[in-house]
């Protein structure tokens, strides 16, 4: 009696969701050599406290993969568009899609306070916000999540302002933010 092998099928490869791992590796792109450019090269911290605004003169879409430079900060965009837009309650940097956002926002200057004022939409995803340190490596994260079961209800958004105070010698360069829709309407820089 000869046996004929059982034909057996091959095993496909399991699909897998992008990690924090994966966003950490993909960030590390962003040592680019205009950054540093823009920025002259230096890490100084910043001479007077500043606010950054987003105002009428800067309205409009940041493509994709672009450095888009403003007084006090650059605009890094990653494999999405960000735009400036006003709002009711005035001029806000913002993506342009509900999710797979994906921007840094780089300052000239570092600070050791940093206040950001933001606002999620109510039919965004989950928000991953983090303050970057000299070397554009994340600091300090936060993980703003809504519930599935509410995605799609309108019944409201989170404002609020976040603080974060850097230790002497561990002064903060910028912002990352990834992931759902963000409204940034103002940056507080202390040196």
């Amino acid at each position: 009696m000869t046996r004929v092998p059982a034909k057996v099928p091959p095993i496909l490869p399991r699909q897998r969701r992008a990690t924090t791992r994966d966003m950490q590796r993909r960030s590390r792109g962003w040592e680019h050599p205009e950054i540093r450019e823009l920025l002259h090269g230096r890490r100084d911290l910043g001479p007077e406290p500043v606010e950054q605004l987003f105002g009428d003169d800067q309205l409009g879409i940041i493509p994709a993969r672009t450095i888009h430079p403003l007084e006090h900060l650059v605009i890094a965009t990653g494999e999405r568009d960000a735009i400036i837009e006003q709002t009711d309650e005035g001029n806000v940097l913002t993506g342009c899609y509900r999710s797979e956002n994906d921007c840094r926002l780089i300052f000239r200057h570092a600070y050791a306070t940093i206040r950001c004022t933001v606002r999620t939409l109510c039919d965004a995803t989950d928000v991953h916000l983090a303050f970057l340190n000299c070397l554009l490596q994340e600091m300090q994260t936060f993980n703003i999540q809504r519930p599935r079961s509410s995605r799609n209800d309108a019944s409201g958004s989170l404002c609020t302002t976040f603080e974060f105070q850097a230790e002497p010698l561990y002064e903060l360069q910028g912002i990352a933010w990834r992931g759902g829709m963000l409204q940034i309407s103002k940056i507080s820089l202390i040196p």
